[in-house]
């Protein structure tokens, strides 16, 4: 099958054996579908604040003969906790994800989030949480890199991760160079102590 992106193909990679996934803000519904087609998860609920977008979605389950159930609603105002067991929230910010998640209706279990911006945010929100990123994969697409983190809220954060970055993904160590070097750049104009922290965080973990 061919290549959907960094991001959903790493996503993809991680859902396996679910019995029902939510994808929100799924837009054209291309990880879920395929979640489907390639059986790593039993059923999937697409949810968008967009009929449109959804529209979009259900007409690619069509084509690609799967069962997709379709939900238009806010965040995860208008979805059942049973067809929940793994939440995927990618394609938006730190904090619209931490808003997403503290206004659901029900608890989160697992989840998998790619936040575009504010990811330190993101896994600080976790670690208030004390809960567990199992995983946590730097992809690069385009001129992009992006976190990929696979969530477990049942288990508790572990003090040799940090909020800064991951620990895995091939483009890992030249995130890391690229952020060193940007970081470099604005503490020759700001004294500011967390993004102190963040370098000495990011040498400390750079290849280890």
């Amino acid at each position: 099958m061919r290549s959907l992106g960094a991001r959903i193909d790493t996503c993809l990679s991680l859902i396996n054996g679910e019995r029902c996934i939510t994808d929100v803000g799924t837009d054209h519904g291309r990880l879920p579908v395929y979640a489907l087609k390639q059986g790593r998860t039993e059923r999937a609920v697409a949810v968008d604040i967009s009929e449109k977008s959804l529209k979009k979605a259900t007409l690619l389950a069509e084509k690609e003969g799967v069962a997709l159930t379709a939900v238009v609603c806010d965040g995860l105002q208008g979805v059942e906790k049973e067809d929940a067991s793994l939440v995927i929230i990618a394609g938006m910010g730190g904090r619209e994800i931490v808003k997403i998640v503290e206004e659901a209706p029900f608890p989160l279990e697992r989840a998998i989030f790619v936040p575009h911006t504010h990811a330190a945010l993101l896994r600080g929100y976790v670690r208030e949480k004390n809960a567990r990123i199992e995983r946590d994969i730097v992809v690069e697409e385009g001129e992009h890199y992006y976190p990929v983190m696979l969530v477990d809220f049942r288990l508790p954060w572990r003090e040799e991760d940090n909020v800064y970055v991951g620990r895995e993904g091939e483009a890992r160590d030249t995130y890391i160079e690229m952020r060193l070097k940007k970081i470099e750049e604005y503490l020759a104009y700001t004294d500011d102590a967390a993004l102190k922290e963040e370098k000495e965080i990011l040498k400390s973990v750079y290849r280890s």
